[in-house]
């Protein structure tokens, strides 16, 4: 859908900085964070690292869009799209004893079965 070489993952966290800048890109610019304190961007790291290793060895091919399960799990579906079997993978939580998976998506798929209500 992108027509690029890249790919985007999304976590989910609550704003915990009111006095800084809402927006910070990493030294190496492939990583943004909006803010969130902690574990939401220890997410995306692990998350990221998980996939590249994914892809690697073959588990799985690469996708357009690689989201937590918690994220994934909050979007509003239409009750035609068939949650349970999107392909999805596990990764290493950060900060916790919780086994965390993420979920691999094109993001085409993803924005036509949001419900829009």
């Amino acid at each position: 859908m992108l027509g690029l070489d890249i790919y985007a993952v999304v976590t989910q966290g609550s704003n915990e900085y009111y006095e800084d800048s809402l927006l910070h890109i990493s030294k190496n610019q492939n990583h943004i964070s909006l803010n969130s304190l902690g574990l939401p961007f220890a997410q995306l790291l692990s998350i990221d690292s998980a996939v590249r290793k994914a892809i690697r060895t073959g588990t799985h091919a690469p996708a357009d869009l690689y989201m937590d399960g918690n994220f994934f799990r909050s979007l509003r579906f239409l009750p035609t799209f068939a949650m349970d079997d999107q392909p999805k993978n596990a990764y290493r939580l950060p900060m916790t004893d919780e086994p965390g998976s993420y979920f691999c998506a094109s993001l085409g798929k993803i924005i036509e079965s949001l419900d829009p209500n």
